[in-house]
């Protein structure tokens, strides 16, 4: 866990906890005010996570900031409805704020006060970036974990990305969530409101590319093994390479919902497991489940990123399966998808399909991660 800093101006003011504005949430000063009572987040040591080192590594590369901010189909979306929620007046959390660019419109949507919380050290260019747009005193930017750290005062709005390639696999639901239960004032919104995870056979043609290379003892050289990892591992597609809706074998199933006001912690904190129909419309090959989210980001403003939507930075998240299978037009096709939350960060993901009168076809990236830990 990173150590708790307060970023002003160019200065990083260090106290035991957290200094906001001149207060400390450690008890050196006045402290935060009487919140509704949270259960304690408690993580199994057991678990284990692809993702081998803490969040700052990533999250603290401009790259990954720049790259949010030029997504202009999230940001925009995200810009609408903080504009339709927060209210001159409001005092504002952006929980995981990074850059600070959701605090920015916050401010000049005319919140009262924003507290931008962020856990790495791009905290840094966040309180830069308010200095900037000359918001410094409206905007507080608080370095540390949302878990650990938070305002001087309960707040009419919590704004979030929290959103991965399919909704809940960022691994950012308990945090947002707990920040919901200590934080938000009775009546408060929540941006997103919620997000649905959805499937859907696809035909990924750049998946399909390179298995037919692995396979192919390429350079004279067997890669079975890495063939094996490849269908067992979800994959991301990279910045802005979507599906096209062409490419959908099947109709889209529901996996879940999560409705981000009602939510209560100990559900996020437990596995998101579903099995959905996804029925057939026409000839074609599948060799993969697409998964995606969409999201209600305030009334009448929503954000979706699914074969065939607008290109975003999320790219295309794919559930591979072993090899292509046929579809006609009337079959259904089950899909199991189970996504569990892993540490330090991030989550494991488990996938089936089965065919008509066949058994399961079983995909578990946890367990070939587990295969190379031992």
């Amino acid at each position: 866990m990173l150590g708790t800093d307060m970023v002003r101006g160019n200065r990083i003011k260090r106290c035991g906890r957290t200094m906001i504005s001149g207060l400390c949430g450690c008890g050196c000063g006045r402290g935060p005010p009487p919140s509704r009572q949270t259960p304690a987040v408690v993580y199994s040591q057991r678990m284990r996570t692809p993702i081998k080192y803490p969040a700052d590594p990533m999250y603290a590369e401009f790259e990954v900031h720049r790259t949010m901010i030029r997504d202009q189909v999230r940001t925009e979306a995200f810009r609408r409805a903080i504009d339709s929620v927060v209210r001159p007046g409001d005092v504002v959390l952006d929980v995981g704020a990074g850059s600070g660019i959701l605090s920015l419109f916050a401010a000049r949507a005319g919140a009262a006060r924003v507290y931008a919380v962020e856990q790495t050290s791009v905290a840094v260019l966040a309180q830069q970036l308010a200095v900037a747009n000359g918001v410094e005193e409206i905007v507080h930017v608080i370095q540390g974990d949302i878990l650990d750290v938070g305002p001087p005062e309960r707040v009419d709005v919590i704004v979030s990305e929290w959103l991965g390639g399919f909704g809940i696999d960022e691994g950012m639901l308990v945090p947002v969530t707990a920040a919901r239960d200590r934080w938000l004032k009775p009546g408060g919104v929540m941006i997103p409101h919620s997000v649905t995870a959805w499937a859907a056979l696809v035909h990924d043609r750049y998946l399909g590319d390179m298995l037919s290379f692995l396979r192919e003892d390429p350079y004279g050289l067997r890669l079975d093994d890495l063939v094996d990892k490849t269908v067992n591992e979800i994959l991301y597609s990279g910045t802005f390479r979507h599906l096209a809706a062409g490419d959908m074998r099947s109709e889209p199933g529901r996996l879940w919902t999560t409705d981000a006001d009602l939510i209560p912690l100990e559900q996020a904190l437990a596995p998101h497991e579903a099995e959905t129909p996804l029925p057939v419309r026409e000839h074609g090959t599948a060799n993969a489940l697409a998964l995606w989210f969409s999201a209600a980001l305030a009334p009448g403003i929503s954000l979706s990123v699914g074969p065939g939507d607008p290109p975003t930075h999320w790219g295309m998240t794919t559930a591979p399966l072993s090899s292509p299978v046929e579809l006609t037009p009337g079959m259904v096709v089950r899909a199991r998808v189970r996504t569990v939350p892993a540490r330090p960060i991030g989550t494991w993901t488990s996938w089936a399909i089965a065919l008509p009168g066949a058994d399961w076809e079983e995909h578990d990236e946890q367990a070939v991660w587990e295969e190379i830990d031992d």
